[in-house]
């Protein structure tokens, strides 16, 4: 059994403005956008009852954002020190990429941090991403990508599936070989939770994201039968899962898991998509994640992600994909973009070991 317990250091704060951050819009729906900073003893309490919640099963620890790290090296040098000497927990740190200085190349190979980046494509592809003045991010990202290479820090990439990706997905997987990205993520461009889309046209449609998917699996499966494997998230958990197995990434297998969000302050989140008020699991000050995890706010928030429709149900792709991940259900028109992949490809998933 592994244990995920992601952290948000620095709550929603970051340097970067980028028009889509889900996270910005979920705080700006709470009594109070920001959480203030995590502090050294806070982060050491939060360790030591995961440690004791995990009981020896593998540790995952997600420093996320608002970007993780505002909250600055001597936090994340203290980080180190506590997690570095237990060999079944995993730190990673998920960031933009924009802070990145030797400095903290020291700090991440010191304590075999793994960095995430997020990153949307080539230049042309990140215009969301902009500094607080609407400068482009991108330059900044890949001075910082450009040292986690140069100083051999393990890295993958996080990617938002806009439009303007998902019908330029060949000329972005071009460029991601080019920079010779070995790991890659794709997640859905979502829809704030209070209804109203940060532009209509940034979204794909059902019908652009099954031409995506398929697109996207035929490059990751010649790149498998070349000997040149470049693992994308998504397609590695469909191989799984096409195969019999539970998917390791949360929401793959059709319901929610227990995720603990943990916010600057303490407050726990069941979920990265439903960090507000009326989510609340409590504070992890005042209590341990075995209250947590059997909390009645916990325990309603994974039943009504077992709530799929019988439409789903009578699909031949259902054991696929189990309705997915509930928040995306809600607003990413994707049932008809799956089972276009799945017709095409399930008999060559089968086939990928």
């Amino acid at each position: 059994m592994n244990i995920s317990v992601m952290l948000k250091p620095a709550s929603g704060n970051c340097n970067l403005r980028c028009t889509y951050c889900f996270y910005h819009s979920l705080a700006n729906m709470r009594e109070s956008f920001s959480k203030g900073m995590m502090s050294e003893a806070l982060f050491e309490d939060i360790f030591k009852k995961a440690l004791s919640y995990a009981n020896g099963d593998r540790l995952y620890l997600s420093f996320q954002g608002g970007e993780p790290l505002l909250r600055g090296k001597a936090f994340f040098e203290f980080v180190g020190k506590l997690v570095s000497p237990h060999p079944n927990v995993s730190a990673v740190i998920q960031t933009n990429g924009t802070l990145i200085d030797d400095e903290w190349i020291d700090i991440f190979k010191k304590h075999n941090f793994l960095i995430g980046i997020s990153l949307d494509g080539a230049e042309e592809n990140n215009r969301c991403r902009v500094t607080a003045d609407g400068a482009p991010a991108f330059p900044d990202i890949m001075r910082g990508i450009g040292l986690l290479k140069r100083r051999g820090v393990p890295f993958n990439v996080l990617t938002v599936l806009s439009r303007s990706v998902v019908v330029n997905i060949d000329e972005i997987y071009d460029f991601y070989k080019a920079q010779d990205f070995k790991f890659l993520q794709f997640i859905p461009f979502l829809k704030p939770l209070d209804g109203q889309p940060y532009d209509p046209d940034s979204y794909p449609t059902e019908e652009e994201y099954a031409v995506f998917l398929k697109k996207l699996f035929a490059r990751y499966l010649a790149d498998i039968k070349d000997g040149k494997y470049i693992s994308i998230r998504q397609f590695d958990n469909f191989v799984r899962l096409a195969h019999g197995k539970s998917a390791e990434q949360c929401g793959m297998n059709g319901f929610c898991s227990h995720q603990f969000v943990i916010e600057a302050d303490g407050t726990v989140y069941p979920c990265d998509f439903y960090c507000l008020d009326e989510f609340e699991l409590g504070n992890i000050a005042a209590t341990d994640f075995s209250a947590l995890a059997v909390c009645p706010a916990a325990k309603n928030f994974i039943r009504e992600s077992l709530r799929v429709s019988a439409k789903c149900k009578a699909c031949p792709y259902f054991k696929l994909c189990g309705g997915g991940c509930k928040r995306e259900r809600r607003d990413v028109e994707k049932c008809g973009a799956y089972q276009a992949l799945f017709k095409a490809y399930l008999s060559e998933m089968k086939k990928i070991y």
